[in-house]
């Protein structure tokens, strides 16, 4: 019987490459025994790494996109036979001819969809956690108990997430962001860190939950949401940023903040309102009694839209489609927070929340009813003011700007 080793527990690309090569060779599933490497030799220092198979001329295996999808998700379950039934699964697609569509009854068909299912349960869960320590402060080094494998398939959403440094350890594996690279330990180890992209750290699951709007709308937290929102390819804008910028603030706010969209700063730290608009804002927000702490401040659009100025991102201003894809993330927002304020900075706000379009000059420093029990406010965007030239239409207009603030105090 032949053997694959694995060198850990999601160690995707060894299993992937194996099963090429023996589904090439028409390798038998009951032929073929799967292992994991012991975690203790895994970290060792003097570790020769499991080396990858010679795929030289070995033809690439085309599967059902739906089946990659389940495996990807199924991969990380705390089930040690997995394996197998994994290659079993594409050995009858290739060899027996089925399709994914005529394996929906069968019994190995069905144990894969399940293990995805409960790897998805897992997945929010996690996700929902981190989100939630995020919000808290997330402490030096944060302890977690999955019920699979799928600390390594969320690191990306977590630097997402969290673009400072942070460490998670579980009682299978650790993982550190330090800021620049990405690395995975033994839990509890020190000094046994290895890099993320290179030896057995290439090739493992990458977990994208792309939300449904059921989900969104289902969402039962601010911290679901969040997490949810972290996988959103609901517009073009997804991929060109580097992260979703969710709002932030208590779930018991009075008073919510509406801006465009991240920009250059917002779109790094992941935090709206921290770029030279932000500082405008929060000095505004001081000056008329507001805390930061105490609002919820968000945006209408919640990717950064940018043209490149040779190596600067420049502003660009959302579109009609942008903001009606993200709709439904404000709405959400707003129906977990229950602001008794909206206050709409800047046109691309008014227009997402009013669905209408508008003239700031005719619509602000007056508030409205929004619908029973909330009211709105129409104000001009922070970055308005950055980008007067006059100094005393700069303090004309700040002095209007903190004016329809007050009426939010």
């Amino acid at each position: 019987m032949a053997e694959v080793i694995l060198a850990h527990e999601v160690d995707m690309a060894t299993w992937r490459q194996a099963a090429r090569m023996h589904i090439a060779q028409a390798t038998q599933p009951d032929a073929l025994s799967w292992h994991v490497l012991p975690a203790e030799q895994l970290f060792r220092p003097d570790l020769t790494l499991v080396s990858r198979f010679n795929m030289e001329g070995v033809a690439p295996l085309v599967l059902p996109r739906q089946f990659v999808a389940f495996l990807v998700l199924a991969f990380q379950a705390k089930d040690s036979s997995r394996f197998a039934l994994f290659y079993r699964l594409v050995y009858r697609l290739v060899y027996e001819k089925h399709s994914f569509a005529s394996l929906q009854n069968d019994t190995d068909m069905q144990t894969l969809v399940a293990l995805a299912a409960a790897v998805k349960q897992e997945t929010l869960r996690f996700r929902a956690a981190f989100s939630a320590q995020l919000r808290r402060g997330l402490p030096t080094v944060w302890q977690y108990e999955p019920e699979h494998y799928c600390i390594e398939a969320n690191a990306k959403f977590c630097r997402a997430l969290a673009p400072r440094p942070w460490e998670i350890t579980t009682p299978y594996r650790s993982m550190k962001w330090d800021g620049q690279t990405l690395l995975f330990g033994a839990p509890s180890t020190e000094n046994q860190w290895q890099p993320d992209g290179q030896g057995v750290w290439s090739g493992y699951p990458n977990t994208t939950l792309v939300p449904t709007y059921k989900e969104v709308t289902g969402a039962a937290t601010l911290d679901q949401l969040r997490s949810e929102a972290m996988d959103c390819r609901a517009c073009a804008l997804w991929e060109p940023a580097q992260r979703t910028v969710f709002g932030e603030g208590p779930e018991t706010a009075r008073v919510m903040f509406v801006g465009e969209q991240p920009g250059d700063q917002e779109d790094k730290l992941g935090r709206p309102f921290v770029g030279p608009a932000g500082h405008v804002f929060d000095r505004a927000l001081q000056e008329v009694g507001l805390k930061r702490e105490e609002v919820y401040v968000t945006n209408a659009v919640k990717h950064f839209r940018f043209t490149w100025r040779g190596t600067h991102r420049l502003h660009q201003k959302p579109e009609q489609t942008h903001m009606a894809a993200c709709r439904v993330w404000l709405e959400a927002e707003q129906r977990m927070v229950r602001p008794t304020l909206i206050v709409m900075l800047g046109a691309t706000a008014a227009q997402t929340i009013l669905k209408r379009p508008i003239t700031i000059s005719r619509e602000r420093s007056r508030l409205f009813e929004l619908e029973p029990g909330v009211s709105g406010l129409v104000t001009v965007h922070p970055s308005y003011l950055l980008r007067l030239q006059n100094e005393a239409d700069k303090e004309r207009e700040y002095a209007r700007f903190t004016s329809d603030l007050k009426m939010a105090a």
